[in-house]
């Protein structure tokens, strides 16, 4: 996975967890590419330093070299949480579950 992809996803379920904060599912998710970041791409710091209307600036520093800032779009960092994935258990009317037409 690239550095990129990582902390774009590590992004998306921070926004997620926060927004979430019983959400155990979301803070695994976090631990996860919190892992990929220390362990693949060798990142000793990383967080979300600031935000606009438009993008979500994130600063991270690999192997004690200069910190260095990227951006992601804010709506599509913001996709999951505006549009979280169901369960079918969840998207299914009440009464209709298990039911086959």
């Amino acid at each position: 996975m690239s550095l990129m992809d990582a902390l774009f996803y590590w992004l998306q379920m921070r926004l997620v967890s926060e927004s979430r904060p019983d959400d155990e599912a979301a803070r695994a998710t976090i631990f996860f590419f919190a892992q990929i970041l220390s362990e693949d791409h060798e990142l000793t710091s990383y967080d979300i330093s600031s935000q606009d209307e438009e993008k979500i600036y994130v600063t991270y520093t690999v192997n004690g070299a200069l910190p260095r800032t990227v951006w992601f779009d804010r709506e599509a960092a913001e996709h999951l949480l505006n549009n979280p994935v169901l369960s079918k258990s969840e998207t299914e009317p009440e009464g209709n579950q298990g039911e086959h037409p």
